[in-house]
């Protein structure tokens, strides 16, 4: 779709709760902060193609986190830092909005064609933004010996409690692999290095991108997507601030499914640590259906929980508002390896809460069920499944019949915790999408399927015997 106009998307195909662009290409989520009494999210972007290209980044904003409106682009290539991009990074209100991000370069002495990047400045009242005159503020020269500056990128920016500034990038070490580096600056202007604040040590990606690092609960944590074995990595541990060192306790994975990379998070308002990602990855980049205007949406946002040693993910609770036309059944038995249909639960836009549990009256007879199943986006020949077998404790997602477009990796696995049969889950769809929130947010597993709007169907299917609850709400348009 190179130098192709683009088509304009019917609005009947966009989803109503997932940023997504007005057309062409979008990736990782920038800058998500809160500036003037609006949420703010600015977005790799590029409006001319459906593939990756030089990025902008594109602006949104939003009373709520889940109805965004389109501003216009915020950062464009030009400057001879960023000719090849306005790569990801974050924002901050000082006074005034005040953006770091990564600006690339491309070198015609440079054989690998990867591009120099450095990290620049932008300031802003929330519409417009200029960039710093000063560009860049941390070249290749504040880089430590042995790390590449063609791997530098993606800064995460804060402000400490004296005024003092802090900034995490991501970096690749030719000895090392990949390493999370901290700086430090009075002014955000001017910058020091101070430390490598974390590393790879024998964890997935031979280089790590987009780093968050924020404090909740009595821990601090560090997001970070591995490339090569492409994970979105959470790693937990505590924070000396006085002597600015990281010491790790912990790690899992955030997404269990396919489509979750280059998070990014911020403190709301009333105190919630809530996060965003970008709903795909870099082997998935091209799913995609042929001829579609738009490649790419943005995550539901996702409120953080710490449990012990885990984050817990959840929707953001202001989703709830845009629940209507509510229909529940309780006691529902499901047997015999037959499929169910309920009245009224189907669409392609919902909001499911479902719990499923043994059948007390036949447990001494059959023991746990085999298998449960819940089929979506489906019609005759197509349709997406998630399955649980409790005798395993294991989760699957199946969107290997999702119907036409190009897609990547078609079925995912998860360990769940063990319940004795007993499954929680919540599933959002949103035309493009879903998103299975399992066990109150232990995992979460995310899936972009491109099967036909028309295909509505949502049936349930079970070996053994088991019983069900089920809520089931349509996403208005408009709370």
């Amino acid at each position: 779709m190179k130098n192709q106009k683009l088509s304009k998307l019917n609005e009947k195909d966009r989803p109503l709760i997932h940023l997504t662009p007005e057309r062409g290409w979008i990736n990782d989520p920038n800058g998500f902060s809160w500036y003037n009494g609006k949420y703010h999210l600015f977005y790799q972007y590029n409006p001319e193609e459906l593939n990756w290209g030089p990025p902008k980044w594109g602006h949104a904003i939003s009373d709520d986190l889940i109805k965004w409106e389109r501003l216009p682009i915020a950062l464009t290539p030009g400057n001879d830092y960023d000719s090849y991009g306005c790569f990801s990074g974050t924002a901050i209100d000082t006074g005034r909005h005040v953006i770091m991000y990564t600006g690339c370069r491309l070198d015609p002495e440079d054989t690998t064609g990867r591009g120099f990047q450095t990290q620049c400045m932008a300031f802003g009242d929330g519409i417009k933004y200029e960039k710093y005159e000063g560009n860049p503020v941390i070249s290749s020269d504040g880089l430590p010996q042995g790390c590449d500056p063609h791997e530098f990128r993606d800064p995460k920016l804060w402000q400490e409690a004296d005024g003092t500034f802090r900034a995490v990038l991501a970096s690749h070490h030719e000895r090392d692999g990949a390493q999370i580096l901290l700086y430090r600056s009075d002014d955000a202007l001017h910058w020091e290095f101070v430390k490598v604040l974390a590393q790879n040590n024998g964890k997935p990606g031979w280089m790590w991108e987009c780093p968050d690092f924020f404090r909740i609960g009595d821990r601090y944590v560090l997001i970070v997507s591995t490339m090569g074995q492409v994970e979105t990595l959470c790693i937990i541990g505590d924070y000396d601030r006085e002597r600015e060192e990281f010491t790790e306790k912990t790690w899992h994975t955030l997404e269990q499914g396919f489509d979750l990379y280059a998070c990014e998070s911020m403190l709301t308002p009333d105190g919630r640590r809530v996060m965003i990602g970008w709903m795909q990855n870099p082997q998935t980049a091209e799913n995609r259906e042929i001829d579609f205007p738009i490649n790419g949406q943005l995550s539901i946002p996702r409120e953080l929980v710490l449990e012990g040693d885990r984050i817990l993910q959840r929707p953001v609770r202001e989703l709830k508002q845009y629940r209507e036309d509510e229909i529940i059944y309780r006691n529902v038995k499901l047997a015999d390896r037959k499929e169910c249909r309920l009245d009224g639960v189907n669409g392609r836009t919902a909001d499911i809460e479902i719990s499923i549990r043994p059948d007390e009256a036949t447990w001494n007879e059959d023991g746990l069920y085999e298998l449960f199943q819940i089929r979506f986006a489906a019609d005759e020949e197509h349709g997406t499944a998630f399955t649980y077998e409790p005798q395993t404790s294991v989760a699957t997602l199946d969107r290997s019949q999702a119907g036409p477009g190009k897609t990547k990796l078609v079925s995912k696995q998860t360990n769940v915790r063990d319940r004795k049969g007993k499954l929680d889950v919540r599933i959002i769809l949103d035309r493009l999408s879903t998103e299975i929130f399992i066990n109150d947010g232990e995992q979460v597993m995310s899936a972009v399927i491109y099967t036909d709007r028309r295909a509505e169907d949502i049936t349930f299917y079970v070996k053994g015997t088991a019983i069900m609850d089920i809520a089931k709400y349509r996403i208005k348009e408009n709370k």
